[in-house]
């Protein structure tokens, strides 16, 4: 019941478009949206966020599983402050953690010699406070042990960032000089859409006609690192 409490809080806040107040409770280390690059080889690997416990009394986080998932054949099983789960469960609550002391994400990894790519969402809040959610991200690609040194990945850049909602934003042209390219968009809400700028004046341009406030990842379809974009 609590859970389902909690998540209705969640959908209402981003239904109604209103932002969400600061994680003024606890951190986050070394970054909200880790993103990896390997070798193809068959070595177990830890990928890893921490959430340091920024109050004077324990505190307890509740973490869910929003989107995202592996390639097939790759072996993927998370960890939090409490527990190590056979693979990525939908949702749970970490142990409290004591002044000081820091909750975790941790994934662990193995991709079995399988070229391919590990994209997962999920959202952090204090337990039984979601005014206090924040979105984390784990971005885990391989490609081969010359892929990784020998094959750029496309980057975005936008601007301005940030903008307003209904604001056109300027692109970074694609890659390969595609005349019809499109993109991918990760909205606050955990959802991948599609989105499609336009050629104008020598520029890409995108319209933010229509989306709501808050934090969107952004990038070219096929691939890449996706470039946060603010939108307030």
């Amino acid at each position: 019941m609590r859970l389902t409490t909690t998540l209705l809080a969640l959908t209402l806040l981003l239904w109604t478009g209103a932002p969400l107040v600061g994680h003024a409770q606890f951190g986050i280390e070394p970054t909200d949206s880790l993103v990896a690059e390997f070798p193809t080889d068959s070595l177990t690997r830890i990928f890893q966020i921490d959430f340091p416990n920024e109050t004077p009394d324990s505190l307890g986080l509740t973490w869910r599983y929003i989107d995202g998932g592996w390639t097939d054949g790759w072996d993927v099983n998370l960890c939090d402050l409490g527990e190590c789960y056979t693979g990525v469960p939908s949702d749970a609550d970490m142990l409290p953690m004591p002044e000081g002391g820091a909750g975790f994400l941790k994934l662990i990894v193995n991709s079995l010699d399988i070229e391919g790519t590990c994209f997962l969402h999920f959202w952090v809040w204090p337990t039984d406070n979601p005014d206090a959610l924040v979105n984390v991200w784990f971005d885990l690609r391989n490609g081969g042990v010359n892929a990784v040194a020998d094959t750029p990945r496309p980057i975005i850049e936008v601007h301005p960032n940030p903008c307003r909602s209904g604001q056109q934003i300027v692109v970074s042209m694609p890659p390969n000089g595609n005349s019809h390219p499109t993109m991918q968009r990760l909205t606050p809400d955990g959802r991948l859409l599609k989105c499609t700028p336009k050629r104008s004046d020598g520029r890409w341009l995108l319209s933010t006609e229509g989306w709501p406030t808050g934090m969107y990842l952004l990038r070219w379809t096929g691939g890449g690192r996706f470039e946060r974009l603010m939108v307030h």
